[in-house]
């Protein structure tokens, strides 16, 4: 019977006729095995999710999870790393405005006339409030002077505030769906409503910017911005005591936040401010339609830093996230997403859309304001798309 016996090799020095110790082994170093890939370049789609209806609807993300809607009329929950669908919610009509998320729970409105609330986990709903959106019946947006937004719900305190295109600001019990009080407006809302130390800012088809208080739904001031002819489509933004809110005037105006006072106004030569301003660092972000430029202002004297130009209809509202400002372009011909350098303005990269799904509109691009979370930059297009894109 044989057996195996491992095969040794002993090395042995003499010296002084007494064996030594055998020299410590020589270990190789070892090469620990590559755990991380390198990052993709800046604008690289990592997913996206097609849906049946352009949109228009910006999306909103926390926690592992963006949520967004479609105008198939679905609300969708999926996950921001991999794009996997989690959960969608059915309405009756377009949902183009953007979630807001507070507790657990996500707030949105519908054109099938109501505002949702719905578990931010499972889309289960937990009460619904009818606040007059289906007014008006969406058809070609030239046939309702671009009347292509919703008002997106801002929840501050427990309340959840909105506006609708019957011309009022609801403001609903957050918890149970039960209105509190109306505000109203003399034209539809379109204009998302923006909450800060007790006040609730927001624009109307009216041509005015109303401050509002929280509490009891009484006029603080209002501000015209020359007539009904002029609405107020943006929401305003509110950054160290002043309002900043474009009109189709067509200016961006800088108000003082308690008084309504105009502090400076910046004209973009005849052109539609339908962008919402986005203010860091003491400068103002804010696009504009028919000029198709990205701009930067000084946010105390309205003071132009720099001018981002492009084959754009600027009617997204751009992000900021490590000194980059990002934007959705729409046009006729082939239109891009944009990441622009905050400082210099100068274009970082951009990203190119399909074609639109909307009927009988020659109009493409994206009009979806961006979010950014864990390493991404999500936006919806007009091609029913929701994009992932690495920042």
């Amino acid at each position: 019977m044989k057996r195996f016996i491992p095969f040794l090799i002993l090395t042995f020095s003499f010296a002084s006729g007494c064996a030594a110790n055998p020299p410590a082994p020589t270990v190789a170093p070892t090469v620990p095995p590559a755990t991380n890939t390198p990052p993709p370049p800046a604008g690289t789609v990592m997913w996206t999710i097609q849906t049946e209806g352009s949109i228009y609807s910006s999306p909103a993300a926390e926690e592992g999870t963006v949520y967004f809607g479609s105008d198939d009329g679905w609300l969708y929950a999926a996950e921001t790393l991999s794009g996997e669908v989690k959960w969608k919610f059915e309405t009756q009509g377009l949902v183009r405005s953007r979630p807001a998320i507070a507790d657990g729970i996500i707030y949105f409105a519908s054109d099938d006339g109501n505002l949702y609330a719905v578990e931010a986990g499972s889309g289960v709903e937990r009460w619904q409030l009818d606040i007059g959106n289906d007014l008006l019946v969406r058809v070609l947006p030239v046939e309702r002077q671009w009347d292509y937004l919703q008002s997106s719900p801002a929840v501050a305190e427990g309340v959840v505030y909105v506006g609708s295109a019957d011309g009022n600001l609801y403001a609903v019990d957050a918890r149970t769906g039960k209105e509190k009080w109306q505000f109203a407006t003399q034209a539809r809302v379109r204009s998302s409503p923006a909450v800060s130390e007790g006040l609730v800012y927001l624009g109307s088809w009216d041509g005015h910017i109303y401050a509002v208080d929280a509490q009891t739904g009484q006029e603080a001031w209002h501000f015209d911005t020359r007539g009904a002819y002029w609405p107020v489509q943006p929401s305003p933004t509110i950054a160290d005591g002043v309002v900043y809110c474009g009109s189709r005037n067509p200016w961006l105006y800088a108000l003082d936040a308690k008084s309504g006072k105009q502090l400076w106004r910046y004209s973009y030569g005849g052109s539609w401010v339908e962008s919402s301003a986005t203010v860091v660092d003491g400068i103002v972000y804010v696009g504009s339609s028919d000029s198709q430029v990205l701009n930067a202002l000084d946010a105390k004297t309205g003071a132009l830093k720099w001018e981002f130009s492009a084959n754009s209809y600027f009617w997204s509202s751009p992000a900021f996230a490590d000194g980059v400002v990002y934007i959705g372009g729409m046009y006729y011909s082939q239109p891009f997403f944009y990441a622009v350098d905050a400082q210099t303005g100068q274009e970082k990269w951009k990203l190119s859309t399909g074609k639109t799904l909307e009927k009988g509109s020659t109009l493409n691009g994206v009009v979806s304001s961006p979010a950014v979370a864990d390493g991404l930059v999500f936006f919806g297009g007009l091609d029913g798309k929701l994009y992932a894109v690495s920042k």
